[in-house]
């Protein structure tokens, strides 16, 4: 441990179990791509990167076993756990009313009994929202030198059967679970406590109809303009239709289309460019959820004020929305100075476009829930989107994508890796591809094509299976892939970088 340390990731654990699953299986459903596209083994790969995946079983709850193996395999204390987070979208059960984390935690309670227990929905970047989460606590001293938080990551798609049997959605997911341990330690570089902390207004309301647009009005009286820098919802509707996308995201651009009306009559967020560019420019802020296990309300107030307090954010809203009585507060810090801890878990940042919630949703019909994926429009958000996030990120932190030793990116789809690195290298455009394909080969590491598109699991399952010796050299879409495995186990300075429903991006930096 370093003294010059806010957070540091300290362990994992890992479900390592599922059935084998090749591109045949699909191949066999007579299925076809839009355009006609026919799906066979060389069409997955070449649209996707896969070409296997795991499957998790129908009896086992792939969270539990990841979170014991954990236990089993570390020499973490349980007493010491503090913070349980299970980092989601569907987990093992689409109509489980969550939050789903109860399982796993169900098998160290005794040993914890005070933790804060809660899921947190942000779609796939939720395990890097759950870290940002986590740096917040740490940095402001909610949580104590040598407090652990528990991150569980389980997304077990075929169990739940996320997605209608035709849906080529299905092709591209792998079921994975995975447990990551984070220490809090001592650090003198923490963020400075001489600002000022207020709650600046709160109001108390009933739902009726319609969350997302009550709640919505409800912020417009709190915030009468949008200069927030965030919304937290603890989220007790239960229901999937109001977890993916995360809630939060919905009442963001509810919340926008009042305060900009003239936009929203003039669809400019109905046109991918011009609501792209709005968001970046005048909607600068992230929204997600959690669902708390106690069902408290004042834990949701809690985080928000850890990020005002860091000297992070100025204004965020928390709300705690249930069917019986709801709460929305406004939290402002002022005169917080962030100063980035020198190792561990040194910077976050995330951002959310509401306005393109819709691209990935789950959406009720008859009896039934489905995921509902606008390919081309995640396609297009994954790829574009990145640039403004992770420039402003790497910038004020001193360093460029050139510096990073490692880069961890979310694996949606492998094609979208060299496009969104093509979109923040800073490079001639005559050497750019080759810049790309070198930054693939030598400072990326994936696994896309073994074990699919792994929602939420993939940002913890890649740095476990990069230790653990599991990543292979290999070409994937004319790429090299994995080819600088040994020196990747020494990197120093690491992006991570995660991009899903909502939608929203999140990306941290760590230095070992």
């Amino acid at each position: 441990m370093s003294e010059d340390s806010v957070l540091e990731i300290v362990a994992y654990g890992a479900w390592n179990g599922g059935t084998l699953v090749d591109n045949s299986i699909y191949e066999q459903k007579k299925l076809h791509f839009k355009g006609g596209i026919p799906v066979n083994r060389k069409t997955i790969e070449e649209r996707m990167g896969v070409r296997t995946r795991k499957t998790a079983g129908t009896n086992e709850r792939i969270g539990v076993t990841a979170l014991q193996d954990l236990i089993d395999t570390s020499d973490i204390d349980p007493a010491r756990i503090k913070l349980v987070i299970g980092a989601t979208n569907v987990g093992d059960d689409k109509y489980d009313p969550g939050p789903l984390i109860r399982y796993p935690y169900s098998i160290i309670n005794e040993q914890c009994p005070d933790a804060h227990v809660f899921d947190l929905y942000a779609g796939c970047p939720g395990f890097n929202v759950a870290v940002e989460l986590v740096f917040m606590l740490s940095l402001t001293g909610f949580l104590k030198p040598q407090d652990l938080s528990i991150i569980i990551g389980a997304e077990n798609l075929h169990r739940a059967k996320a997605f209608k049997p035709d849906d080529t959605a299905n092709i591209i997911f792998g079921d994975d679970a995975l447990a990551t341990a984070l220490k809090t330690v001592s650090c003198t570089n923490s963020a400075e406590q001489t600002g000022k902390y207020s709650i600046r207004q709160r109001s108390e309301f009933t739902l009726k109809r319609d969350p997302v647009a009550e709640t919505a009005q409800q912020l417009l009286r709190l915030c009468e303009n949008n200069d927030i820098d965030g919304i937290i919802i603890d989220n007790h509707l239960g229901s999937l239709v109001y977890r993916v996308p995360a809630t939060a995201a919905r009442v963001q651009h509810s919340l926008a289309e009042l305060i900009y009306p003239e936009q929203a009559i003039a669809g400019t967020f109905k046109r991918f460019k011009e609501a792209l560019e709005f968001y970046d420019q005048h909607i600068i802020s992230f929204a997600y959820d959690i669902m708390t296990l106690d069902g408290k309300t004042e834990w949701v107030e809690e985080i928000a004020k850890a990020y005002v307090t860091s000297g992070k954010y100025k204004k965020v809203v928390s709300v705690y929305l249930s069917p019986d009585k709801s709460i929305a507060t406004l939290h402002q810090g002022e005169n917080y100075r962030f100063q980035p801890p020198l190792k561990g878990i040194i910077d976050s940042l995330t951002r959310t476009h509401g306005c393109f919630a819709d691209y990935i949703q789950a959406v009720a019909d008859k009896d039934e829930i489905f995921g509902d994926m606008d390919g081309k429009g995640v396609f297009l958000y994954a790829t574009r989107g990145a640039k403004t996030l992770l420039s402003e990120l790497l910038f004020s932190n001193g360093v460029s994508l050139d510096d990073i030793d490692l880069l961890i990116e979310h694996q949606a789809n492998f094609a979208m890796i060299p496009l969104t690195l093509a979109q923040v290298l800073d490079r001639d455009p005559a050497e750019k591809k080759k810049a790309v394909a070198d930054l693939i080969a030598n400072k990326l590491i994936t696994n896309v094509h073994e074990r699919g598109n792994c929602s939420v699991v993939c940002m913890q399952r890649l740095p476990y299976d990069l230790k653990r010796g599991a990543l292979q050299a290999d070409t994937l879409q004319g790429f090299k892939i994995n080819r600088n495995i040994d020196r990747l186990k020494h990197a120093k300075l690491i992006l991570n970088d995660s991009v899903g429903s909502g939608m929203t991006r999140s990306a941290f930096l760590q230095r070992i």
